[in-house]
């Protein structure tokens, strides 16, 4: 395996680090297991639906509705992420001097992924249920989401993740932890790809203008699972390709939200068409932690874990 450090190296790192308190964790660390059988009844399968939006999209609430449904029957088993990609006109921002529809909630990350699984091009709203299907059949319209969602649910998980943050006042640190829970590619003789994780910072509640069908424009409309950033680039980091059961990958990540508000100013004043640079005004007390696992042979999302920025 990949990056394998021995149980006794890890216990040798730890009493260091007994002994310097305020160093943070360098990483990743793959610790190998024990053989002790893991406890699957611990983690269960989650779903990530990546919901493409805009804020002048008049058809964009509806599939924001039915995440909310989704979310509502399954609890926290179904996750969201909200992109605003900017290949549409349906994000571009109004400039500063207008009254109305002045945000930009466009990244560089949401455009990274438009750019790869190509959903503007057939409309918006769209999404992608746990990436299934690509690269034919991933671009799902709201109403494809629930039987996607039924159809990942009904596996049984190979990872489970385990977040947890010490953040506050904008600055901190994210830990996770993935654990296979079976066997993963043991058996291959031939040349496989790895399992990438991705860690995502996403915002709840954000107040803004937004286009309706039925309402016309909305002035307080509340924005939810808006993608903030991302922690390690947008395809994220390896976590090797073949895990024996009991395996653990384990790092730390800092967080800075003044430094990622100011990545995303820059993207939006200098490289997006119309870019404001309005796109700050963070609130941590809002925002979660979402992190990933996908398969980067074909981009299938196996595990998704979703906890809050602060802990409420």
């Amino acid at each position: 395996m990949k990056n394998t450090k021995h149980i006794i190296t890890l216990f040798i790192i730890t009493i260091i680090f007994s002994f310097n308190s305020c160093d943070i964790i360098e990483g990743p660390y793959m610790i190998d297991n024990d053989t002790t059988p893991v406890d699957t009844s611990t983690y269960v399968k989650k779903v990530l639906i990546e919901d493409f939006t805009g804020h002048r999209c008049p058809n964009c609430p509806s599939a924001a509705e039915e995440l909310a449904a989704l979310q509502n029957y399954y609890g926290d088993k179904v996750i969201g992420i909200a992109i605003h990609p900017s290949s549409q006109a349906f994000s571009t921002p109004s400039p500063l001097t207008s009254s109305s529809y002045t945000y930009d909630f466009r990244t560089e990350f949401g455009d990274d992924i438009d750019n790869i699984f190509e959903i503007t091009t057939v409309g918006l709203p769209r999404g992608m249920v746990n990436r299934t299907g690509f690269d034919t059949d991933h671009q799902l319209g709201k109403d494809e989401w629930s039987s996607a969602v039924q159809t990942e649910l009904a596996q049984d998980p190979i990872f489970g993740i385990t977040l947890s943050s010490n953040v506050s006042s904008g600055n901190g640190t994210i830990s996770v932890t993935a654990k296979a829970l079976t066997n993963i590619n043991l058996d291959k003789t031939e040349e496989i790809e790895d399992y990438n994780i991705v860690i995502c910072l996403t915002e709840n509640g954000i107040i803004e203008w937004q286009k309706d069908n039925t309402s016309g424009d909305i002035e307080e409309y509340e924005h939810n699972h808006v993608l903030r950033t991302i922690l390690n680039t947008t395809f994220g980091e390896s976590m090797g390709n073949s895990f024996v059961e009991g395996d653990i990958w384990e790092k730390d990540y800092s967080v800075d939200i003044t430094s990622l508000e100011n990545v995303n100013e820059n993207y939006s004043l200098n490289t997006l068409f119309m870019g404001n640079g309005n796109c700050k005004g963070w609130d941590e007390n809002k925002m979660e932690i979402v992190a990933y696992i996908y398969n980067s042979d074909n981009y299938e999302i196996v595990q998704v874990e979703q906890i809050h920025l602060i802990n409420h």
